[in-house]
């Protein structure tokens, strides 16, 4: 009896340790498996990791950073510093002459208009050449100009004699201001005298000057002037300088008559259809404000 309970003692604790064997052997498995899954995961994200930085490099290696505009700018506005901002774009949709500093852009102007996002090239800005010291600013309302001439737009101011012969006199002005019949501009000495001298030509040879504007400004060339200074007129001044002002009043007094020639061709209708016009918009622009009085529309 006593053989038989040491036996299944024996069974009893050999059993038990084929369980702990078969549990330990279980565990150890889990814990590979668990392991060799953690190092695959782990490899998994590095490898990804590393084809998104590839890609990333690659993104990068393919875009070229430009500055572009951060507003519309308008033909012969200057161009500041937080009117750009730079951008990423792609390589290959890039022009080989796009502005990598923003050195090369700050206080120049647009030669056309421009409008936001636009990448900046030299080919669409160009900068104000510097003020000579002997500029300066000469108002005329001897010249016949043109009827829709508004303020910065640009002119040639030419001569025509009754011979037919015409000549640039003053090119490529820009009007600084427009009051009226009279214009103001800036010259320098050399214009001044050319300019002195055609007054007198015209004076005495019955020629009138005017002025015409141009389509493109920022694009088109200046124009050279072609008008020969009258060496007798230049003496002429130097002996009398008082008859450029008499010139000058001669000058506008035929441009006056010419605008009231013109203007006598209106009919009252027409100019009576013209005022309510005017007074139409005039009203349109003002509106109530949020206060008592009233305020400009834009």
């Amino acid at each position: 009896m006593s053989r038989l309970r040491q036996r299944t003692k024996q069974l009893i604790i050999v059993g038990i340790a084929g369980a702990g064997a078969v549990g330990i052997l279980f565990a150890g498995y889990a814990i590979y498996q668990v392991k060799h899954m953690h190092d695959m995961k782990t490899s998994l994200v590095r490898r990804y990791e590393t084809q998104i930085q590839q890609l990333k490099d690659e993104n990068k290696r393919q875009s070229i950073s430009g500055w572009a505009l951060s507003r519309d700018i308008s033909a012969g506005h200057p161009i500041r510093i937080e009117d750009i901002r730079r951008v990423e774009l792609p390589a290959d949709s890039v022009p080989a002459n796009f502005i990598k500093s923003k050195d090369e852009i700050a206080g120049k102007n647009a030669k056309i208009a421009l409008s936001s996002l636009t990448l900046l090239t030299p080919g669409v800005l160009y900068a104000d050449e510097p003020i000579p010291d002997d500029l300066r600013w000469r108002e005329m309302g001897f010249i016949q100009l043109p009827a829709a001439l508004e303020r910065n737009d640009v002119v040639d101011v030419r001569i025509q004699f009754p011979t037919g012969q015409d000549y640039i006199l003053l090119s490529k002005k820009k009007i600084e201001q427009l009051s009226g019949e009279a214009v103001t501009v800036t010259l320098d000495e050399m214009e001044i005298l050319s300019l002195s001298s055609a007054i007198v030509d015209a004076y005495l040879h019955k020629a009138s000057i005017y002025a015409l504007a141009y389509v493109e400004p920022q694009l088109q060339a200046k124009a050279i002037p072609t008008y020969p200074a009258n060496e007798a007129v230049l003496q002429l001044i130097k002996k009398d300088p008082n008859i450029i002002a008499r010139a000058e009043h001669a000058l506008s007094l035929a441009t006056r008559r010419i605008l009231e020639s013109d203007l006598s061709g209106v009919s009252p209708q027409k100019a009576a259809e013209f005022a309510g016009g005017q007074a139409d918009r005039t009203a349109a622009s003002i509106k109530p404000s949020s206060g008592d009085g009233f305020e400009m529309s834009p």
